[in-house]
């Protein structure tokens, strides 16, 4: 290329600057908009550079189901005559006392392209030290439309350079030739990009499930928000090279749940001279052979936002191969049947004497 190709991005902060009518601001920094039709237009941008020519312009977003209207406008000065009368060009777009309809009619006093429909915008033919993008949307029916960003690219550049010259001069065969311009540049700004996708703590959310199953973490069934799939990577030894351990099992679930299991080992309970009977019991609670563990967890003052078959599935995935294990919830609606936990569905308490036809005992009621 003779020129190195420059750009400059309308994305997050920097979208959010400009002025927009009918569209919100969402979470990740994107407008959106639902039902009316809205109108957006970028904060001007100044090349530097008098006569400064554009190569090409793309808008990233969701415009299923609405008419886009784009306008890119360039200007050697930002004074400009409206209706007779002296105006800050700037000054002018970023009032929000004038309407959507006539700041497009001021941009296309100027230079300018206006196309329909399109999202991928060459800019061959304008010219000019500042710029100026509009973007309007006009839904036709219910829809969710979000502009996500705007791309400028810098000067213009054409591949017709590298063609004999009797090829070059030729609009048509220019614009042809943009169309393979494009897809060249677009695989190859994807390629440059290739180290922040790899970036489990700058990627995005889609991006940051594939890098995860690159390292064996399963969230086929959306058990892990994006926070906690970053966590598990960046400690992908312990989640992962510790898989199969109590430790690790531990911390899945900590992770998951947001409370700490207890979890208890067949040979925690079954201890030599242990009494038939209270062996039959821990056996009930625990499991009965060897390869069974229990665990416990305390619900009592929080609440579990995953269903009983993942958490299930998600303890056998970290499980011992061949180890059974029993899943015990806490809570205080528990039945005791013949268990206690103390300070969960049980408390100490002093004993006192009490008439048969009392019907409590301090604050506890007597139940039988």
């Amino acid at each position: 290329m003779k020129q190195e190709l420059k750009y400059t991005n309308f994305y997050k902060l920097s979208l959010l600057r400009g002025c927009y009518t009918g569209f919100q601001a969402a979470d990740g920094h994107i407008l959106t908009l639902s039902g009316e039709p809205g109108s957006y237009i970028t904060p001007m941008f100044d090349t530097g550079e008098e006569g400064c020519t554009f190569h090409r312009l793309l808008l990233d977003g969701r415009f299923e189901g609405a008419k886009l209207e784009v306008i890119a406008a360039a200007a050697d000065e930002t004074d400009v005559l409206i209706d007779g009368a002296p105006q800050n060009l700037e000054a002018y777009l970023s009032s929000p006392h004038v309407t959507a309809a006539q700041k497009s009619e001021a941009l296309c006093a100027l230079p300018h392209t206006r196309h329909v429909n399109t999202r991928d915008i060459l800019l061959h033919s304008l010219k000019g030290r500042y710029v100026w993008i509009y973007a309007a949307l006009y839904p036709t029916g219910p829809c969710g439309l979000e502009l996500h960003g705007i791309r400028l690219e810098l000067p213009k550049c054409s591949f017709v350079e590298y063609f004999p010259e009797i090829y070059q001069g030729n609009d048509f065969f220019e614009r042809y030739i943009a169309v393979f311009q494009s897809m060249f540049m677009d695989a190859e700004r994807r390629v440059d990009n290739l180290p922040v996708q790899l970036d489990y703590q700058a990627a995005s959310g889609e991006n940051v499930e594939y890098l995860a199953g690159w390292l064996g973490i399963d969230n086929s069934r959306k058990l892990f928000s994006h926070r906690q799939l970053r966590h598990l990577i960046e400690n992908v030894d312990l989640y992962q090279g510790a898989r199969g351990t109590k430790r690790a099992l531990e911390q899945i679930i900590l992770l998951l749940t947001g409370v700490r299991p207890r979890i208890v080992e067949y040979f925690e309970w079954m201890k030599p001279g242990l009494s038939p009977s209270r062996a039959a019991i821990n056996k009930t609670l625990y499991g009965e052979t060897p390869s069974h563990f229990c665990m416990i967890l305390d619900l009592t003052k929080s609440r579990l936002t995953i269903g009983r078959d993942d958490l299930e599935q998600l303890i056998e995935s970290y499980c011992p191969m061949d180890a059974l294990f029993k899943l015990v919830y806490l809570q205080v609606c528990s039945h005791t049947d013949t268990h206690c936990y103390l300070d969960i569905n049980s408390a100490l308490s002093v004993p006192e004497t009490a008439g048969l036809d009392s019907g409590a005992i301090g604050e506890h009621v007597i139940i039988g």
